[in-house]
């Protein structure tokens, strides 16, 4: 244990009960693991959707898209903890591991065990398997920074652009553990609509990712964020661009498959609410606005309702 470590190592309360405190501030399961059901449910149905699948939807399929995917959000917080320790330690100290409420190694006997209990619970399959490595594996080439940390360090664009393939890396896998937990050959997958798919959530995510970092004047400081780059109208615009270009992929899919006037709607109002949010930061941007994050949390729930009412409750 390093000399930094040992200065805030957590004393007192077990192992268990720190990672607990930790995942409870920094990471919420049940409202992860909520997301990943939902996003499961929508996968799974998709795919027996467009295959023409008439089979009562599976529950075994939904489970193994859900763990895949909350898994993967568990490795990345994890892996983001150690990679941005440096970086938290200076700029906030009050979280978890700077404080010395969690230590280094707590977080490394977390990540070995989840990353582990992922690759096990892909062995069901080559196909899964191979899957679940390719992103395990670009999960750690981003843990490296891509072995070029300071040219990452110095550009939020270039780590936009190399760490946010991890979304769709993560989609493409659940739906070869959907295929696979369902018996459909990969081959005879349509993976063009299904690519549609994964870029509806991509870019609903891309949104919600700049919206967390975009700050009103008085917030900015050296943490680097897409409205000192931008501006804040760039930035909100860039947004705004992604997130409409995720419900017109929802409104595409409405009108070729004939999914209801429900689905519509929830696609309709999470854009508009996550519109009317950043509109408002535009308005007016001060500290009361610049809350972003959960107007782009808006459009990715009411997406992910929407794949539930027309793939799944509406084939019921």
């Amino acid at each position: 244990m390093t000399a930094a470590e040992k200065a805030v190592r957590p004393i007192g309360r077990g192992y268990f009960f720190r990672m607990h405190d930790y995942l409870r501030e920094m990471l919420p399961i049940p409202r992860h693991a909520l997301v990943a059901a939902l996003a499961a449910a929508g996968i799974v149905g998709f795919t027996t959707t467009v295959q023409s699948a008439h089979a009562i939807l599976s529950s075994a399929a939904v489970l193994s898209v859900a763990w895949n995917v909350f898994a993967m959000l568990v490795i990345l917080r994890l892996m983001d903890e150690l990679k941005d320790a440096a970086i938290d330690r200076r700029l906030f100290p009050e979280r978890p591991l700077p404080s010395g409420r969690v230590s280094e190694r707590d977080i490394r006997i977390g990540l070995g065990a989840m990353a582990s209990l992922y690759m096990l619970s892909n062995l069901y399959s080559l196909a899964t398997a191979i899957s679940a490595l390719v992103v395990l594996g670009y999960a750690l080439l981003m843990f490296k920074r891509f072995f070029a940390p300071a040219l990452l360090e110095r550009s939020l664009p270039i780590t936009l652009a190399t760490h946010t393939p991890i979304v769709p890396i993560i989609w493409s896998q659940a739906f070869v553990a959907a295929a696979s937990a369902q018996g459909i050959p990969l081959s005879d997958m349509r993976w063009g609509p299904i690519a549609l798919y994964v870029s509806m959530l991509w870019l609903a995510m891309l949104g919600w990712e700049l919206s967390r970092k975009i700050r009103c004047a008085e917030e900015e400081s050296e943490y680097v964020t897409y409205s000192q780059i931008l501006g804040p109208a760039g930035a909100v615009m860039l947004t705004i661009g992604a997130q409409s270009g995720a419900a017109l992929i929802g409104l595409l899919f409405w009108l070729r498959l004939g999914l209801g006037f429900p689905y519509l709607a929830l696609v309709a109002v999470g854009w508009a609410v996550s519109c009317w949010g950043h509109a408002r930061f535009l308005i007016r941007p001060d500290c009361r606005t610049s809350k972003l994050k959960p107007y782009a949390s808006a459009l990715i729930m009411g997406l992910l309702l929407a794949q539930i009412y027309g793939f799944v409750l509406a084939r019921l």
